[in-house]
């Protein structure tokens, strides 16, 4: 009989929901908002950039490159800087999630201020670090940003552990496929709120983000492995 073992807070299904759902929410708030432009989704900007420079439109393709060329520098940026925070014997994914909470403020106070591009850059930096942060699910990789893997592993792990009778892969399968559905929550929210207040819905973010850090903080106390079956009533 399959018994689920302890695992590391940053891995457990409630942690996924939230960052996927954030995922969900600001990648449809930029798109809808700032242009038409993924804060994380860089392959639709990828796509929209070739589009626009097949079209001759240098200035309109700029626009999609922007949040890849700041994507990408997260990249870099988060490699220095986990690092320094594990060198320093921080934890790097409570670490992480403030960071995350502190830009996702930064972008809504700027909204009065900033232009469009700084908050999709913004934006796209907070991706950048998320996706590069949280990567497992119950020890099983999963993107947060990214879906088509998602949606591929979540038919293959299902049908695998269901032919091969193996229940762990496919409560594997069983947890992607709800990961997808968060993250289409995530978007859905994120349009309803973005067509009832515009560029304010993003204030809505920061629910999740501090329910995040909040969630972490518990799970760091109880010592690097927990076993999930109270956690939620610690919140």
């Amino acid at each position: 009989m399959f018994r689920q073992k302890p695992y590391h807070i940053y891995e457990s299904i409630f942690c996924a929901f939230l960052v996927t759902f954030i995922s969900g929410f600001i990648n449809a708030f930029t798109y809808l908002t700032q242009g038409g432009r993924f804060a994380g989704v860089q392959t639709g900007n990828l796509l929209m950039m070739g589009i626009r420079l097949a079209e001759g439109s240098l200035i309109e393709a700029i626009k999609f490159l922007i949040p890849i060329i700041v994507f990408m520098a997260g990249q870099v940026l988060t490699y220095f800087f986990k690092s320094w925070i594990l060198k320093n014997r921080f934890h790097w994914h409570l670490f992480s999630s403030l960071t995350l909470t502190v830009l996702g403020l930064i972008a809504v106070l700027g909204l009065e201020f900033f232009h469009p591009y700084v908050i999709v850059g913004i934006l796209a930096l907070f991706m950048s670090l998320q996706v590069d942060t949280f990567k497992s699910i119950r020890g099983t990789p999963f993107a947060t940003v990214m879906m088509t893997g998602n949606i591929k592993n979540a038919a293959y792990y299902w049908v695998k552990g269901f032919i091969e009778k193996d229940t762990k892969v496919r409560k594997d399968g069983r947890n992607i496929l709800f990961i997808l559905v968060t993250f289409s929550l995530g978007a859905m929210c994120s349009t309803i709120l973005s067509k009832q207040f515009g560029e304010l819905s993003l204030v809505f973010v920061l629910l999740p983000l501090v329910v995040l850090n909040g969630y972490l903080m518990i799970g760091v106390r109880k010592g690097p492995l927990y076993n999930p079956k109270n956690i939620l009533k610690k919140l």
